[in-house]
């Protein structure tokens, strides 16, 4: 069975620490599709720029710029979490290291989310008191919509800092390095 532990290992239990380590895989591999997807709008956006129009151009390039490295640190927890699942040692300490930046990343970046999300709204609501009431409706429906995207945002942030916390926790544990193997 792919999720319990090793005959060998200390317990026939299920290896939770794995199930989260496919997670991890499947939803960067959903990043680097997303990546992706956003570099060739971005350059398709970028190519149909006037050859004069240096106002727009550097924004672009530096989304694109963005977007690549965002797609190369997705590509590269893929195979350390590959590497984990088929328990290679070698993707034990940089998992850890990796589970502990992406906690802190998801940490930060909710307290931003949510510090943010107030300048969001007023702004919102000023720009629907100044517009007409058709502009207010098609506004609240934005508003409505941006909220619940808001609310999934930040409900998953808070999910994920102690589930990170607690994979870069169990990766160090003697049971959870005793299963990883160095390469023959």
């Amino acid at each position: 069975m792919p999720f319990t532990m090793r005959p060998g290992a200390s317990s026939s239990r299920l290896a939770l620490w794995r199930i989260v380590l496919w997670l991890i895989l499947l939803l960067a591999a959903f990043g680097c599709l997303q990546y992706v997807h956003h570099a060739q709008e971005v350059w398709k956006h970028l190519q149909a720029l006037a050859p004069g129009d240096a106002q727009r151009a550097p924004a672009l390039r530096a989304m694109l710029a963005w977007d690549a490295g965002y797609l190369l640190a997705a590509f590269a927890l893929i195979v350390l979490c590959a590497g984990g699942i088929l328990h290679q040692a070698w993707s034990r300490l940089p998992l850890q290291m990796a589970a502990g930046i992406l906690a802190a990343w998801s940490a930060l970046s909710g307290v931003w989310l949510f510090q943010h999300w107030h300048a969001l709204v007023d702004s919102a609501t000023a720009m629907a008191a100044a517009s007409g009431p058709q502009a207010t409706v098609a506004l609240q429906a934005l508003l409505d919509h941006a909220r619940r995207s808001y609310r999934i945002g930040l409900g998953l942030k808070i999910v994920s800092v102690p589930v990170l916390a607690w994979l870069a926790w169990r990766l160090g544990q003697p049971a959870v390095k005793a299963q990883f193997r160095r390469r023959r």
